[in-house]
């Protein structure tokens, strides 16, 4: 018999616009996500957004990252034996893991042909061949 573990991963996330072509993104991560996965889901939902909104490329201004993750808890067992009229008690206590991992960009939107984004990232190439199928999927909720 083969034992499986699936896990629950959430992701939370909120775009905030600041101005006319700039947005601030938010993404909270379930632990197993890792800081990876918290970085990566901002990354691309600053390409997506960048074209849901009508623009072409964008550069990353600024990005943050905390995490909250840590030991809330402990789930105790208490396994005993009873043997040659002697008892014997083994306790085992296993971690319960929460908290988030946390992300979050500030993204400047601009159009192909604006000269001050001639530096900026391309999002239709950053999302790859089908960029067109992510953008209308809009944002994961897994990572």
């Amino acid at each position: 018999m083969r034992n499986s573990l699936s896990f629950i991963l959430i992701l939370i996330l909120a775009t905030s616009r600041l101005s006319q072509n700039a947005i601030r993104i938010d993404a909270s991560a379930a632990p197993a996500c890792g800081k990876a996965g918290a970085v990566k889901l901002v990354n691309k939902m600053a390409a997506v957004e960048t074209i849901r909104l009508g623009y072409d490329r964008y550069i990353i201004a600024d990005s943050s990252f905390q995490d909250n993750v840590g030991v809330v808890g402990y789930n105790t067992q208490t396994v005993g034996t009873y043997g040659y009229g002697g008892f014997n008690a083994n306790t085992y206590a296993t971690p319960i893991i929460g908290g988030s991992r946390d992300a979050a960009v500030i993204v400047y939107m601009f159009k192909s042909n604006d000269p001050q984004g001639r530096q900026a990232i391309d999002a239709r190439q950053s999302l790859g061949a089908d960029w067109q199928a992510i953008v209308e999927k809009g944002a994961p909720k897994t990572c």
